[in-house]
This record gives structure tokens, C-alpha cells and sequence, in this order.
């Protein structure tokens, strides 16, 4: 039989001896309820990471490796350009100094294509990537923007900033030397 009202709460008290009651501490917490005010929050959390994991293992394998491996890859590979290497703008002013595009069968020299390159790269390492080889440059070839010419040895960066205005558009063009 349960006991009910004033039966109820002598039930929840214990005699400790020499007349002093304190309540049984077993007792009270037996009467506290099994669900908090936010209990659902948790529920609702561990029922959609199940139903995830679920329907990522039941998914086909294409979709699964394309979510696990790709678009992280992807993703990572993007990230780690972007904080190592510098992108630069090339176009070529002179048709005499574009590189020979006669072997190339898919494409050909396109104004403002794009070239990376770290922090430590000069204005050599560019020339000699926009021509492929370093024997391939022409002699009389220069690279500058807004009206002002980059040497061979300067830094790629640096010469950037200072001489373009943070704007990575660089320009070739032949020098007449007269």
C-alpha cells in the first residue's frame, strides 16, 4: 500500500535516535523526477547523431568517400594555397614577348592568367613560369605595373606592394633599347 498526505511525509523522515528526525535523503531523491526542463535538448542530440551515422553508413560508397575524403581535401587544399603561396595576375602587353604556344594543342597564352608563388619567389621566378625554363625568356622582357619596372631580383611581394598598390596585376613587356 502507498502511503499518501501527512503518511507520505512521515514516510520521507527518519528516526536517527533521541527523538531528532531528518529526512531520509534515498527517499527524497527517489521522488525527483526522471526528466529535467532540458533533458530534450540531449535527446534530440543523441537521436540525430544516430539517425546521421545511420544514414551515412547506409548511403551508397560514392557519396560516402566524396564527403569523408574529397570536399575535406578539397577544402584543405584550397586553405593551404591561400596561406602559402601568393596569386598574381600576368598579362602581356607586347604579342612579340608571348610564349611560344605552337607545341600546346589544348591551349594558348591568355592575358591575366593566374600564377602562384611563396613570399620568397622574385621576379626571375616569375618570368621563368610564365615561359617555361628559364632559357625560354626572352632578353629584353620586364615586368612592372602602374608605370613602374620590377628588376630581375627583386622580391615578387615586396615589388608588389610597393610598386602596385597591393593590386597582383603584373605586366610584360618588351623594353626598346635604342
Amino acid at each position: 500500500k502507498r502511503p499518501t498526505g501527512s503518511s507520505l511525509r512521515a514516510a520521507l523522515w527518519v528516526d536517527k535516535g533521541q527523538g531528532a528526525r531528518q529526512p531520509d535523503i534515498l527517499a527524497e531523491m527517489a521522488a525527483l523526477p526522471k526528466r529535467w526542463a532540458w533533458t530534450f535538448l540531449k535527446e534530440g542530440i543523441k537521436f540525430r547523431t544516430g539517425r546521421l551515422y545511420e544514414t551515412f553508413w547506409n548511403s551508397q560508397s560514392n557519396v560516402k568517400y566524396t564527403v569523408l575524403f574529397l570536399y575535406p581535401g578539397a577544402l584543405f587544399w584550397v586553405r593551404w594555397r591561400a596561406e602559402t603561396q601568393y596569386k598574381y595576375n600576368v598579362f602581356i602587353a607586347d604579342k612579340s614577348v608571348e610564349p611560344d604556344s605552337s607545341q600546346n594543342l589544348w591551349y594558348a597564352w591568355k592575358n591575366g592568367s593566374t600564377f602562384y608563388f611563396p613570399a620568397m619567389a622574385t621576379v626571375q621566378d616569375l618570368k621563368e613560369s610564365v615561359y617555361d625554363g628559364a632559357d625560354k625568356v626572352p632578353g629584353k622582357v620586364r615586368a612592372g605595373c602602374y608605370g613602374r619596372m620590377m628588376e630581375d631580383s627583386d622580391n615578387l611581394a615586396l615589388a608588389v606592394r610597393t610598386f602596385c598598390k597591393r593590386d597582383p596585376k603584373i605586366v610584360l613587356w618588351e623594353e626598346e633599347i635604342a
